[in-house]
């Protein structure tokens, strides 16, 4: 698991990588929570997870509702991890 960010004026975009299981999201977790500014918008880039926990989608969940509709989303998941949003009746938060 591996996080790097990087932030805009209107956004911040968080570049993971590797398993997203309960450990590795309680590590994450923090670390998210220091780069969320509450007037910016936060990407969470996918492109290299391969395994999302439920620890993980409540973290995803919890910042959707602190930052609102169209300040959170997940971008480019794996067809798995997509999958997984869809079953946890979280679609919406992915976007591409």
């Amino acid at each position: 698991m591996n996080l790097s960010i990087k932030a805009s004026e209107e956004i911040i975009i968080c570049y993971l990588s590797g398993r997203l299981d309960t450990i590795a999201s309680l590590e994450l977790e923090p670390e998210i929570d220091k780069g969320t500014v509450a007037e910016k918008r936060l990407e969470l880039d996918f492109t290299d997870v391969d395994y999302i926990s439920s620890t993980f989608l409540r973290i995803c969940l919890k910042k959707y509702k602190q930052l609102g509709e169209g300040n959170f989303w997940i971008k480019s998941p794996k067809p798995d991890i997509k999958k997984v949003f869809k079953i946890a009746g979280l679609e919406k938060l992915v976007k591409g």
